[in-house]
């Protein structure tokens, strides 16, 4: 069996994961981006900004110049459906020029399930022992079988490049998986998403730590504005329009009045007399009695003026 060096995430029962090498970070994100959108940020305050920007607009070029070298061992059937994501460069174990190992995947009883009646892909429900015992004695028996018929034509000089298909696919193999930040996010939300197949989810969350520790930025960007964020369709914004009532989008527009109000403030003191007025060009309706009331709560959040101000331009388009 293969070492697994101690840098290396351990997935399934025999596979891994390993950041070989990385180029760039969230600072080679804002690099890029730079060039595009000319003199900028200089802070790194600016530079987490900027980068949510580039997120929340879907401006994936930069994103693409972070790149991340794998090495990984996986079941065969896991590699299979992991380069149907074709944005990488990859470089496999040969079993033309090499001898196969004595390596295959064995499932964990927990995740030997029945196959689910509501999604074709998936699997659900408890088997009971006696079946679970049963799948795992056929895994390791064909296993077995074909490995030792492998062995026997190996031994008697015959080409490996044929053989080779006699392995069944729980067989592991390894590679060098090369690709870019991009790209890498892509793959993490689809695969480590509930509904992909578990064998390719725990390396798909093995690589998403990688992401975390290389690009933290990026990695909170994408978690704000992708995973948990949420896009409405044309027909569900209509929908919106004419259910939601306009005394509720109203009360949000105060909100945010007060919301950029005391970000404007936090990121550039006022005076306090000046406090109002600025209120007043957020379009805030309160009266000035009210305002020092709620003001001097100590209650109104602060968050990012650019953001902001896009949900409220938001929140404008469905009173209209």
């Amino acid at each position: 069996m293969t070492k697994i060096s101690e840098d290396a995430i351990k997935c399934l029962d025999k596979g891994f994961v390993r950041l070989v090498d990385s180029m760039g970070g969230d600072d080679a994100i804002v690099q890029a981006a730079r060039v595009s959108y000319g003199k900028g940020t200089s802070k790194v305050s600016q530079d987490r900004g900027l980068i949510r920007y580039l997120m929340r607009h879907r401006h994936t070029t930069p994103f693409e110049m972070v790149e991340f070298k794998f090495h990984c061992k996986m079941p065969i059937f896991v590699a299979r459906q992991w380069v149907r994501h074709r944005t990488a460069n990859i470089n496999e174990y040969s079993l033309r020029y090499s001898q196969a190992r004595d390596e295959f995947y064995f499932p964990d009883p927990r995740h030997i399930q029945f196959q689910s009646t509501l999604n074709k892909q998936g699997r659900t429900g408890k088997v009971p022992t006696n079946l679970t015992d049963k799948v795992i004695k056929y895994f390791k028996d064909i296993s077995e079988r074909s490995f030792s018929m492998y062995q026997e034509l190996n031994e008697s000089g015959l080409a490996r490049e044929l053989i080779r298909a006699i392995l069944p696919v729980n067989l592991y193999t390894e590679w060098y998986w090369k690709n870019d930040l991009h790209n890498l996010l892509h793959f993490i939300g689809l695969r480590s998403d509930s509904h992909a197949q578990y064998e390719i989810r725990v390396y798909s969350d093995a690589m998403a730590e990688s992401v975390k520790r290389v690009a933290p930025f990026a990695w909170e960007a994408y978690q704000d504005y992708v995973v948990k964020g949420m896009r409405f369709s044309r027909i569900e914004q209509s929908l919106l329009e004419k259910k939601l009532p306009i005394r509720v989008v109203d009360d949000l527009l105060e909100d945010l009045a007060y919301q950029i109000t005391a970000t404007l403030h936090k990121n550039k003191p006022k005076e306090e007399a000046d406090l109002y007025l600025l209120y007043q060009k957020q379009a805030g309706l309160d009266s000035e009695e009210d305002f020092k009331l709620k003001w001097d709560s100590g209650e109104i959040e602060t968050g990012n003026v650019r953001e902001l101000r896009e949900f409220k331009s938001k929140l404008e388009s469905l009173r209209k």
